[in-house]
C-alpha cells in the first residue's frame, strides 16, 4: 500500500477519530483525556525542537518535521480547554486534522509538482544547451 493511501486512511482517520471521542465525551471524562493529549502535544514540540525522528510511522521520511509545532500547540490548545471541561475543545483536534490533511496536500502535491516542474525545466534547458 502506497504512503499516500496509508496517511489518508490511517493517519487522517486516527485524528478525525481522536476529534469525534472528543466531542461525544462525557465532561466528566474530558479532563482525563485532555492528559493524553497533553502527552501527544509536548511530543510533537520536542520532536520538533530536536527534529527527530527523520521516518515516521509508516517508514517514509518525514515531510511535516516543519508543521510538528502547529501540530503540538493545537493539542495543548486541547488538552487546557479539556482540563477544564469546555464542552468545545474538540474543535482544537478537528482543525488539526484539517489542518494535517492541508499540509500533506500542500507538501505532496504542490511542493513536489513545482520540484518537478523545475526539474524539467533544468533538462529541458540542459537538452537546448547541446
Amino acid at each position: 500500500m502506497s504512503k499516500v493511501l496509508l496517511f489518508l486512511l490511517f493517519c487522517i482517520p486516527a485524528r478525525l477519530l481522536l476529534a469525534y471521542i472528543a466531542k461525544k465525551m462525557s465532561l466528566y471524562y474530558l479532563p482525563l483525556f485532555s492528559i493524553i493529549t497533553f502527552i501527544i502535544g509536548i511530543l510533537f514540540i520536542k520532536n520538533y525542537i530536536t527534529n527527530e525522528p527523520k521516518v515516521g510511522f509508516f517508514g517514509s521520511k518525514v515531510w511535516w518535521s516543519n508543521y510538528r509545532l502547529v501540530h503540538g500547540i493545537n493539542y495543548l490548545f486541547f488538552s487546557i480547554m479539556a482540563f477544564f471541561q469546555y464542552k468545545n475543545a474538540w474543535i482544537f483536534l478537528l482543525c488539526d486534522a484539517l489542518l494535517g490533511l492541508i499540509f500533506f496536500i500542500y507538501e505532496q502535491y504542490i511542493i513536489n509538482y513545482r520540484l518537478v516542474k523545475a526539474k524539467k525545466d533544468t533538462t529541458k534547458k540542459d537538452i537546448t544547451k547541446k
